[in-house]
């Protein structure tokens, strides 16, 4: 017996707006930048015909075009190669399955040309939106501009922007030629307006600075690195910061409603977090702590301690999904109650997470357990209880001693609640990248899952780590300037702002104090790290000397915008 759609519903818009579906961070960056080009709204434009590579090859080797794109006439086989791996996002690349989902995001106008159902964002792309939207200080606006700008190139005006405004004009690159020419046969498009649009901030505000703060520190590099390069970087660290999110949420809705409303130290107004600050969660209640086998070589001591890290986690979500289905069905609760006139309608259209609560608390007892009684009732007359699976059963008699409420939420878990935990580990995997460039978590093939630190995760974190904000009335063309760290001061660094442990065990997840093998663990795995460290180019011991063991730019950016080649390699 499958359950009504309103009674298995569980998304709501006020916890996330994850579908919970493994996502590819390629489509949540092309959904994400429509979402930028049109203020938060999806598009109207849905791209009825199927796109295959032998379109866009024909497209690019059109004789009339050999002037915009020369020699791809004369050289149709090595076009077709470029187009089909440099150009285009593929589904099941290299086997006789493989589809076009779209053009890859290099640049903002790529989601004009996708196949929508091979391109969906599950929500990701919608939540990315979000956390930026509402980050605080007007930090995230300001990282919005920087992304517009960034990705909008080579338009007379993208969004209600003006040109770029590089001095000689920006010189485009062929991939951005390439969508351009695109873009030009394309004259319909405009935001599609949804009805009841939830614009609220993310249930953990402080994670959205972080993010905004790193957002705006990485792209003051745009002139500096390949746009190839920054693109990839854009998307490792926005699926960093949607896991972390997504992580953070997991610990705080279960603590919001258990205690019947959320934290006092949540919420715009509340929360203590400041993105720029040496440690921008400090005063943060929720704050993340996961242990990271830098080696990546799974049977050791490190990856032992890793797994028992991620394990920790992952034994949170059936109380995150079960707070889950509390809030989505307090929200169903409200709706009832707004519709007969027993409660306000909401000023701002829709009920936030800690106002949903209020729903939960003793003074709507005896009206809500009525509510939920019809519920139940309803589920019994549509399946009767001998026909109900065995493990419902039990959840469904009268004398368990718990409320109409509760009884329902323990049906809902018996028949969705295996569902939600599969999909929701699903989507961790896909946002930490699991094994793959970027990764936060690795899982050889019937092994258990451990945190890890991939080189290319590694080296973004590098690059924003080593970026500081240019005091105000600096004159410089860049917004930030560079440092050097010592590897204590990183590893410090890694612990504050994003709550990943090499040297030591995160005591708030259940971590005993090391003992001689914990410590020895440690030990390899700080070496490990050094290593990693060296080998991506950032990192030179000259000597033992403690001070000289530090960790220096590529680029070294001086207050006054003076750019000099740095140690890094």
């Amino acid at each position: 017996m499958a359950l009504r759609r309103r009674d298995s519903e569980f998304k709501h818009l006020g916890v996330s707006h994850l579908e919970y579906k493994r996502v590819e961070m390629d489509r949540v960056l092309t959904g994400f930048l429509m979402r930028v080009n049109h203020r938060g709204l999806p598009s109207k434009m849905v791209q009825r015909k199927e796109l295959s590579v032998d379109r866009f090859v024909k497209e690019f080797t059109k004789e009339q075009h050999a002037g915009r794109f020369p020699g791809f006439v004369e050289h149709s086989d090595i076009a077709r190669r470029w187009i089909e791996t440099q150009l285009l996002d593929m589904v099941n690349r290299g086997r006789p399955s493989q589809a076009v989902a779209g053009l890859r995001p290099l640049h903002g106008l790529t989601y004009k040309f996708r196949n929508y159902y091979h391109s969906r964002a599950y929500g990701a792309d919608a939540q990315l939106y979000q956390m930026l939207r509402h980050a605080r200080g007007g930090q995230g606006r300001a990282a919005l501009e920087q992304l517009r700008r960034f990705f909008f190139t080579g338009l007379g005006s993208a969004a209600d922007d003006g040109p770029d405004d590089r001095p000689g004009g920006a010189r485009i690159d062929v991939e951005t030629q390439a969508v351009l020419h695109l873009n030009s046969q394309v004259t319909q498009d405009a935001p599609q307006q949804v009805r009841g649009w939830y614009d609220a901030p993310p249930l953990c505000v402080g994670q959205a600075d972080l993010l905004a703060d790193d957002v705006l520190r990485l792209m003051s590099l745009k002139d500096l690195l390949p746009r190839v390069t920054l693109v990839e970087y854009l998307k490792i660290l926005f699926a960093l910061h949607l896991a972390l999110g997504q992580l953070k949420a997991m610990e705080l809705l279960p603590h919001a409603v258990a205690r019947g409303g959320v934290d006092p130290a949540c919420g715009p107004d509340q929360c203590p977090a400041m993105g720029s600050a040496a440690d921008p969660l400090a005063g943060c209640p929720f704050r993340t702590g996961l242990f990271v086998d830098t080696a990546g070589i799974p049977g050791t001591a490190a990856a032992a301690l890793a797994e028992q890290s991620t394990a920790a986690w992952l034994r949170r979500i059936p109380d995150f999904v079960r707070a889950g289905y509390v809030v989505r069905k307090l929200d169903d609760f409200a709706d009832h109650l707004v519709s007969r006139g027993e409660a306000p309608r909401p000023s701002q259209g829709h009920v936030t997470v800690g106002e949903l609560l209020h729903f939960g608390l003793d003074a709507y007892q005896e009206r809500r357990e009525r509510y939920f009684e019809a519920r139940l009732e309803n589920i019994l007359i549509e399946t009767p209880r001998e026909e109900q699976p065995e493990a419902v059963r039990p959840l469904l008699d009268s004398s368990m001693g718990i409320g109409a409420f509760e009884q329902y939420i323990e049906v809902l878990m018996a028949y969705r609640g295996r569902y939600h935990h599969k999909y929701i580990i699903e989507t961790i995997d896909s946002l930490l990248l699991k094994n793959r460039p970027g990764a936060l978590i690795a899982q050889p093939h019937r092994g258990r899952r451990r945190f890890v630190l991939d080189s290319a995760l590694l080296e973004v974190l590098v690059q924003v780590a080593l970026l500081r904000p240019n005091p105000r009335g600096t004159r410089s063309r860049f917004t930030h300037h560079t440092v050097s760290l010592r590897l204590d001061e990183f590893t410090d660094l890694l612990c504050t702002r994003y709550g990943l442990y090499i040297d030591r065990l995160p005591a708030a997840e259940g971590f005993a104090t090391p003992g001689l093998e914990e410590e020895a663990a440690l030990r390899a795995n700080t070496e490990a790290f050094t290593t990693k460290l060296r080998e991506i180019g950032f990192y030179d011991d000259l000597s033992d000397a403690y001070f000289t063991q530090v960790i220096t730019p590529r680029f070294v950016i001086a207050r006054d915008g003076t750019v000099t080649a740095g140690s890094g390699k």
